[in-house]
């Protein structure tokens, strides 16, 4: 940014609305989340000041420069001039709810010697609390410009600008107690009370507090917190989220699938027969357009995550299973990233660098692919809606629904005997205790919310589509080719024989259709993909799996949601998409060489298990290999997830094919 005067980093605690802040003042969109972990690397806008622009440097959140975890460490080696992004300026962000412990923090960064200002924020909370900063006070005792916000309703940031000019051209550096900053992995007991000592004299005579007895979030903890009912109202959220998920998308996905199919008309309608014709329908529509049609699905999922995170409930998530993680030798810093693993394994795995033990951050790793991100809920949607009963129990909830929901349970609950037999392999790093601040509940915010669903579900059109329009059209071309002409000349006889004879025209019509599905699936028998298929179908046969169903799980390899394109590229070619339109009926309608149909309940079933547990994202082994500093931990993760989900899956269709459901 060579056009920004000088450049000013962005520091505070965890969970204080740090990057909400830098959002604000840059118009970027970073992801924010309302738990500590979410930002673990720095990001750069610019901010207009009134006399110019400056670079604005979004530091990952850190308690304390005594840097113990991955994440902190950078926030050490930055502000302290071990790296060519040393900031010539900061702005400190203060929680006013928490102002002890925020000032903490600031008193180690007033240390560094830099000029500084003091963005107050959240004090609507504060007063929530029985607390009231008086920041001109405040600045007083500190020595600093301090600036009340609300960052979320982007108040008082003109006014932070004008602080920020101000202290820049005065060159003022702040000075703190003079307690020396520690360095990585060094704690000093004396030094640390003697900031929380220097903390409280600040703030004697900028704090009031009022006796408000025990606050709303207090009393609705005793129960969300609670041992038992913590843990029953989590599982209650978590069903009705996927019970919303059937109730709200489908019309929306009957819509969306009409528009695809009416946009999918429009395209074809001018084409004469070909090989063209046949690109754009099975290659590019069918398999773009699967993914098009799950995209209400995919806003309602994030909908409700956004939700949860701006209201505060996503922390008392973590805090509930703190106690089951402490068993497996983790903490409830292992379940942060593994919450954030239910969006993208990818944030999640880059989560881990706020556990400093580094034999629990590399065992996180390792399992948070096996939380079911948001590429495969169309796999488990599609094919819950195609083969599974929409029978309601108790006459409320949706059977696909409880599917939906073991889907994602199943995740977690294999993550955690592998977590343990790993945790045991390993040999044990320092113990540390997980503390963790629960945030005060509070209405979500409209905006943020909306922001972050929109800019999820453009991240998975745009990623997604793209990755899947390619793979379609690779697929395609392996099913199409080649085209045997002594074959298409037969079909070609057959069909003028048909035309030629003396029956009713709707049985020419249904004669025609059948000879046009058979000829589509000798082709594609005939072709790279089919000869590629029946050789590989074998290892995969105790599955309950198709060719073609082999061919799609693999050709998914690079990204779980490709597998939507693959399947509608193979089996729209297949001729499978003409009784009704789009992939559920394709698939629904394929049929094996002997007639039978391709799919079960049982093959449904088992599909989708492997899909919950393989580790079919080459973004994530990537992120593994670069977090782990190894290539054998990545290739490790893809080993066990696709034994584990190949035994999950043979083990899952022979139990439901007993039950009659093969």
């Amino acid at each position: 940014m060579s056009s920004a005067r000088f450049r000013v980093a962005l520091a505070g605690n965890p969970n204080v609305g740090k990057t909400t802040l830098f959002n604000a003042l840059t118009g970027l969109n970073q992801r924010t989340g309302n738990y500590p972990g979410v930002t673990v690397s720095t990001h750069s806008g610019v901010w207009e000041l009134p006399g110019g622009p400056v670079e604005l440097m979004d530091l990952p959140g850190a308690y304390s420069l005594t840097a113990l975890s991955p994440d902190e460490a950078l926030v050490n080696k930055i502000l302290v001039g071990k790296t060519d992004q040393a900031p010539a300026a900061l702005l400190v962000i203060v929680d006013a709810s928490n102002p002890e412990r925020n000032l903490y923090f600031l008193s180690q960064l007033m240390d560094l010697g830099l000029p500084t200002v003091v963005a107050l924020n959240m004090g609507d909370v504060a007063e929530s609390k029985g607390l009231k900063v008086d920041a001109g006070r405040l600045s007083k005792a500190l020595g600093l410009r301090v600036v009340p916000i609300r960052a979320h309703k982007h108040d008082g940031l003109q006014a932070l600008g004008q602080a920020m000019e101000q202290t820049a051209l005065e060159a003022k550096p702040a000075h703190g107690p003079g307690l020396a900053v520690q360095g990585p992995g060094a704690a000093n007991p004396v030094a640390i009370r003697g900031r929380y000592e220097w903390a409280r004299n600040k703030l004697v005579d900028a704090i009031t507090r009022s006796d408000v007895g025990v606050r709303f979030s207090d009393r609705v903890d005793k129960v969300l917190t609670h041992r038992v009912w913590g843990v029953l109202a989590l599982v209650l959220v978590m069903g009705m989220i996927f019970q919303s998920i059937y109730a709200w998308s489908q019309p929306l996905m009957d819509l969306m699938q009409s528009l695809v199919s009416w946009i999918g008309a429009i395209l074809l309608r001018p084409m004469a027969p070909g090989i063209l014709k046949e690109l754009l329908s099975n290659g590019v529509i069918a398999g773009v357009g699967s993914v098009l049609v799950f995209v209400p699905q995919i806003a309602i999922l994030f909908l409700f995550i956004a939700i949860l995170e701006d209201c505060g409930y996503m922390a008392r998530s973590a805090f509930l299973m703190d106690r089951l993680f402490a068993k497996l030798g983790l903490s409830g810093r292992s379940f942060i990233p593994l919450l954030s693993s239910f969006a993208c394994a990818v944030p999640g795995i880059l989560a881990t660098r706020t556990i400093s033990d580094r034999k629990e951050r590399l065992t996180t790793m390792l399992v948070a692919p096996l939380m079911s991100c948001s590429a495969r809920l169309p796999v488990y949607t599609v094919l819950i809606a195609a083969f599974l009963p929409g029978r309601r129990l108790f006459g409320l909830i949706d059977q696909r629904a409880l599917v939906l929901f073991a889907l994602y349970a199943l995740g977690l609950a294999v993550a955690v005997p592998i977590a343990y037999l790993l945790r045991k392999r390993m040999r044990a790093g320092v113990a540390c205790l997980f503390l963790m601040e629960l945030p005060s509940y509070k209405w979500p915010d409209l905006h943020t919310v909306l922001r972050r669903v929109t800019e999820q579900c453009r991240e998975f059109v745009v990623n997604a589509g793209t990755m899947i329009l390619s793979v379609a059209v690779v697929v395609w071309a392996l099913g199409a080719f080649p085209r045997p002409q002594a074959l298409l000349d037969d079909f070609q006889a057959r069909k003028q024989t048909l035309a030629e004879q003396a029956v009713p025209d709707s049985a020419k019509a249904a004669g025609q259709a059948e000879l046009d599905r058979q000829e589509q699936g000798a082709l594609l028998r005939q072709s790279w993909l089919g000869r590629t298929g029946r050789i590989i179908n074998p290892v995969f046969e105790p599955l309950g799996w198709d060719w073609r169903v082999t061919m799609s799980a693999l050709a998914s390899i690079p990204a779980r949601e490709v597998v939507l394109g693959s399947l509608g590229a193979i089996f729209n070619s297949n001729g499978g998409g003409e009784n009704g339109g789009g992939l559920r009926q394709a698939l629904i309608h394929a049929r094996r060489d002997d007639g039978t149909p391709v799919f079960s309940i049982a093959v449904a079933l088992s599909l989708m298990v492997f899909f919950a547990l393989c580790a079919q994202c080459a973004s994530t082994l990537q992120v593994i290999r670069r977090e782990s500093g190894h290539w054998g931990w990545a290739a490790f993760t893809f080993t066990y997830m696709t034994v584990l989900a190949w035994g999950a899956g043979a083990i899952v269709f022979h139990v439901a094919a007993a039950f009659g459901l093969g």
